[in-house]
């Protein structure tokens, strides 16, 4: 598996140096779901109302669509399995395999895709879940990439409404959940967006996250669109040593399966290990383990530099996220799951 950190640092290093004025950060805010105009101090463009996600009560359920680079990092395996090991909450209706092109070119969807059917297989759901492949990163700027992947989320899009929304889980590069939009924005008040795009250090100046890298033109449609969306902004704290997940999870095949994982890249097995994208999963199952805000969507430029504007309307931005309660909840879910070793 790729290393984001060597793979973000020789991409930064091709890059030019070049900067945009910083902008105000907007204060925190517990909206509820709702168009809502852009705060005042953003700088350009005609204000736009677009929906701001809220995540559901606690006792809901979520109609679910992970779109995973599953083969590029660790964390991702750990995501999938808490959102199998959840039936309470979500409704899952499919997996999307995306590649990770910066570190792999275009044979990493295939092998995203056997990895997230490697964790269908231990926890016995191969046969439930459908898993569909992405397409390659977005050639030019509003034009979708084709892959079965986009188009299976606007067919499922279409099987809820406005009412009963799909989430759609991206912790990967955009490329599907943009195609998809792009491909048919009828679906934008279908669906809700949650994209790991994880840069809290440069926000709200810049973002130099492995999946905005992966697919700059799928990270900006995403952010000029219309689409109510969660931009995922933490979980660099999701750490854990080796011995805290041995001991945790040992108690199904699942998780003796995560657990040992962890053996096959020495950079996994480090006590600093950061577990990313778990956290996009566990707010979900339970939204007081974050905190979020509503920020004007910003637009990006090619540089991945966050130009402030009011036309993108707003977006609801997680920003911090509690190490301590997202292993708990992670562990209790892992235990309880169907698969005892």
């Amino acid at each position: 598996m790729a290393s984001e950190a060597a793979v973000r640092r020789t991409f930064l290093k091709s890059m030019l140096a070049t900067s945009v004025a910083g902008w105000l950060r907007p204060g925190r805010v517990w909206a509820a779901e709702g168009p809502t105009p852009c705060a005042g101090n953003a700088t350009t463009g005609a204000t736009r109302e677009r929906l701001v996600p809220r995540v559901p009560p606690v006792g809901e359920r979520i109609r679910l669509v992970i779109d995973s680079d599953a083969a590029a990092e660790i964390d991702d395996l750990y995501a999938i399995s808490l959102a199998i090991a959840a039936p309470e909450r979500f409704r899952i209706e499919g997996f999307v395999a995306t590649h990770f092109a910066a570190a792999a070119g275009p044979e990493s969807i295939a092998l995203s895709y056997q990895a997230i059917k490697k964790i269908l297989e231990i926890t016995g759901t191969v046969d439930k879940y459908p898993l569909k492949r992405g397409g390659h990163p977005m050639n030019y700027l509003g034009v979708p990439s084709a892959s079965e992947g986009a188009d299976w989320i606007i067919r499922r899009a279409h099987q809820g409404s406005a009412e009963n929304p799909l989430w759609v889980v991206g912790i990967g590069a955009a490329t599907n959940l943009a195609s998809a939009v792009l491909k048919d924005p009828s679906i934008t008040a279908k669906v809700r967006y949650v994209f790991h795009a994880r840069s809290p250090q440069t926000w709200p100046q810049r973002s130099v996250q492995f999946n905005v890298m992966g697919d700059i033109n799928a990270a900006r449609s995403l952010l000029s669109s219309r689409v109510p969306l969660v931009w995922f902004d933490a979980g660099t704290n999701l750490t854990a040593t080796m011995a805290e997940t041995e001991k945790n999870l040992a108690t199904t095949k699942i998780g003796q399966y995560l657990h040992n994982f962890r053996y096959r890249n020495p950079g996994f097995a480090r006590s600093d290990k950061g577990f990313f994208d778990l956290g996009d999963i566990a707010w979900l199952i339970s939204p007081s383990v974050a905190k979020s805000e509503v920020v004007p969507a910003p637009s990006m430029n090619g540089f991945m530099y966050f130009v402030p504007t009011t036309k993108n309307g707003n977006m609801r931005r997680v920003f911090e996220i509690d190490k301590t309660a997202t292993w708990n909840l992670f562990y209790d879910k892992i235990s309880k799951s169907a698969s005892p070793s």
